[in-house]
């Protein structure tokens, strides 16, 4: 067995879901297990959520007075330097929880493949699933995006039967000759695990109170093999509106499209899924090793990969090739989970098989959320950031009373939680620990997207106008709740997420006067809407107001006694000084990044003392920092702890890969796989300040190449690289003539870039004068 570079093959069939491998087409996910006897496809729909937009307010919203008499008791109690006090006042102003991501059903299929020369295997490049045994009897499965469905074909062996199965209530099943159907209806509730006092599910009392949904699959025979199509369908609606019709309206849309896809055939739909999927996939990519080096692991499987590097002594090095996988399956499972007219990815995708998944599987807004996003534009997948702002569009919507509401402020606010009903209250049940809870800043980083989208090249006018007021709401938001008093700088009651400190009396506080990061979020929210404003050719009282507070905001933090960056207002000692957030970096990645070198010794530093162990999305949010300070050996020292058997692992924080290659927190969090193809390309690629060539190469990756990646404004480079150096970088525009300063290894060129591919040599470079 020889593996391609762009697909994960195994021998045996998946004895669970973290072995199973992964299908979507942003609606629809499905996790195949490739069983012998009997094949288990597990379907995710992106809206089978529960709950309803109702849910938020369960338990009563607290009134604007109450509300503003909490907040003036937190700030005051913060001054005067009681944070405890200050956590206290805050409780009130708590909803319960976001309601919860699930798993939808499950379709097993009843036929024979043979054990001998069993082989199952996704194609990253084609996104299919393929299954075989003994060479006569092949399956292969695909999730198309152009008609909404699953197809499934078998060939050389009989199917059986074909069963519908689903944890949500039951309202109707039917079963004819040429398939089978599944009436729905979901929980009302869902509490989180970390909720052990509330009812785990609640179902509704009456229609109405949750959606209702349907699973509908046929069989058609299709010359020599046996076609089974698979639809979902829920009465959801759209973020923040209520469900409308019924589970048998469900079925009959479920239905259409099932019809409609057997009605065109295998070829047909085959050929429209290879003609909207592969040319996204094979816009970028980055290989990295030797033949010798991929020689060594051809035979392999990815889980064996893992282990193999895992006890290497330089695990890239030991198998580069597996960064390249990895960078490969990133790009893939955000193309599989993110498309226009989507929901944007949850913490695990679409992809969920618990009732009561981990932290809900919701929108977890101060990192996973926005991290889940940062390869879409590096990696040319701007379409895949198209749900995100249509979430951010819709949140600023729903945000609005709740700014009024809480805080009496201009603009849109949301917490640390959202979901598909568009939750923008701190959650927490009034008991919530007020280091995660209260947190108001999701709108000025949410809103930072539209920005790179704009610096990317990414997004048009019409797009932006439609974006205008999310950006304009939450720099409204921002410049109310970050402003000065007698000279200082407060966001009271401001938190750093999710860290804690220290008291001069021994005890865990988490508020302070302000934070690094409300701080460097003001001043993006600042740079954001300006920069937005310009291009829509619009000006106000915000804007005004904005570029004023722009020109007095820190453009980054304040560097302690000790060398490291200030995390609150005062020099505070962190009860976990290796903690996972390094929410006062925010700034430096995924921010504007044009740090002083003083600010960039401290970050340095700071992050050298939250050291290199840490739960997957955070080691690659730590690498891509230490990729923006230019330090390539330490982009390698957090990369090689992803490249771990996760089950192999102890501890709550501790990234590695489970046998599919899903990453982990622990448990599964697809943040880190999603933020691997940002981190892979920000070291071999960056322009947020110019175009900077292999800026922070780590020393194992020293041979490889990268084709298709996007720098900013709009620049299309491929790069090849040997013994660690520059071999060729060639430049091209995506439209018009872009001026770019290029940099490589301390020299730089000055150059035009258009449509015409630009080529560059290292020799063109070390001509030139220094950088």
């Amino acid at each position: 067995m020889t593996m391609s570079r762009t697909t994960l093959r195994y021998r045996t069939p998946a004895s669970r879901w973290l072995e199973c491998l992964p299908l979507g087409n942003g609606t629809l996910g499905a996790m195949l297990d490739g069983g012998t006897s009997v094949t288990r496809i597990r379907l995710n729909d992106e809206t089978a959520w529960s709950g309803s937009p109702e849910s938020e307010s369960t338990g009563g919203l607290l009134d604007a007075t109450s509300a503003a008499a909490c907040l003036r008791q937190a700030r005051d109690a913060v001054g005067a330097g009681d944070p405890m006090a200050a956590a206290q006042a805050l409780l009130p102003t708590q909803v319960r929880y976001s309601q919860a991501f699930l798993p939808f059903a499950t379709a097993e299929l009843t036929r024979e493949v043979p054990v001998t020369g069993y082989e199952r295997e996704l194609d990253l490049r084609t996104a299919r699933h393929r299954t075989s045994g003994a060479g006569a009897v092949v399956e292969t499965t695909f999730v198309s995006a152009p008609h909404g469905v699953l197809v499934h074909r078998i060939e050389g062996t009989a199917l059986t039967a074909v069963e519908l199965h689903s944890p949500h209530q039951v309202l109707a099943s039917s079963t004819s000759a040429d398939g089978t159907e599944l009436l729905l209806r979901l929980p009302a509730d869902v509490a989180p695990q970390h909720e052990p006092d509330a009812p785990a599910v609640t179902w509704p009392a009456a229609p109405g109170q949750s959606l209702e949904g349907a699973v509908v699959a046929r069989v058609r025979r299709e010359g020599g093999a046996t076609l089974v199509v698979l639809a979902t369908e829920t009465t959801y609606t759209g973020l923040g509106q209520a469900p409308a019709g019924s589970a048998h309206d469900a079925a009959a849309v479920a239905r259409q499209r099932v019809d409609r896809a057997l009605a065109l055939g295998w070829d047909e739909l085959a050929a429209a899924h290879a003609h909207d999927y592969e040319p996204r996939f094979a816009r970028s990519r980055i290989e990295l090793g030797t033949p010798e080096q991929h020689a060594a692991v051809a035979d392999l499987s990815p889980d064996e990969r893992v282990r193999r590097a895992q006890h290497a002594d330089t695990p890239l090095a030991a198998d580069p090739g597996l960064l390249s996988l990895l960078f490969d399956l990133g790009r893939y499972l955000l193309l599989s989970s993110s498309r226009p007219g989507s929901l944007p990815p949850t913490l695990q995708g679409i992809w969920n098989e618990e009732m009561q998944p981990p932290w809900s599987s919701n929108y977890t807004l101060n990192i996973n959320a926005e991290m889940n996003m940062w390869a879409a534009h590096t990696t040319r997948l701007p379409e895949c950031a198209e749900p995100l702002h249509d979430f951010v569009a819709a949140l600023a919507q729903a945000g609005e009373p709740t700014a009024e509401r809480l805080y009496g402020s201009r603009g849109w606010v949301a917490h640390h939680n959202s979901d598909a009903w568009l939750l923008t209250s701190p959650v927490g049940g009034g008991h919530g620990d007020v280091r995660w809870s209260a947190w108001p800043m999701a709108a000025p980083w949410l809103a930072r997207h539209v920005l790179d989208a704009v610096e990317f090249g990414a997004i048009d006018k019409a797009a932006l106008r439609r974006m205008w007021p999310a950006v304009r709401g939450a720099v409204a938001f921002t410049l109310d709740h970050v402003r000065q008093e007698d000279g200082r700088w407060t966001s009271a009651p401001a938190s750093s997420p999710e860290n804690a400190y220290w008291t001069a009396d021994g005890a865990e506080a988490a508020l302070d006067v302000t934070s690094a990061m409300d701080l460097s979020l003001a001043y993006e929210a600042c740079r954001t809407a300006i920069r937005v404003a310009e291009l829509l050719e619009v000006d106000d009282d915000v804007v005004a107001e904005a570029r004023e507070r722009l020109t007095i905001l820190p453009a980054e933090p304040e560097v302690a006694t000790d060398g490291t960056l200030v995390e609150w207002a005062s020099e505070h000692v962190a009860t976990d000084p290796h903690h996972r957030h390094v929410s006062h970096l925010v700034g430096l990645y995924p921010g504007h990044g044009r740090w002083s070198e003083r600010a960039r010794e401290a970050a340095a530093r700071t992050l050298a003392e939250r050291g290199d162990e840490s739960s997957g999305w955070s080691l690659m949010w730590k690498g891509l920092l230490w990729a923006r300070l230019g330090r390539g050996e330490r982009v390698e020292s957090h990369l090689q702890p992803l490249l771990r058997d996760a089950e192999s692992l102890s501890g709550p924080f501790a990234g590695g890969l489970y046998p599919n290659l899903f990453a982990a927190h622990p448990p599964f969090q697809i943040d880190a796989n999603l933020g691997l193809p940002a981190l892979l390309a920000e070291a071999v690629l960056q322009s947020h300040d110019g175009l900077h060539l292999l800026p922070a190469l780590p020393p194992s990756l020293g041979q490889g190449r990268a084709e298709g990646l996007l720098a900013r404004p709009g620049v299309i480079v491929d790069l090849t690289w040997s013994d660690g150096a520059l071999v060729s970088a060639r430049l091209r525009s995506g439209a018009g003539a872009i001026p770019v300063r290029v940099r490589w290894a301390g020299h730089h060129l000055d150059r035009v870039v258009t449509t015409e591919p630009l080529e560059l040599v290292a020799a063109d470079f070390t001509k030139a004068g220094r950088a």
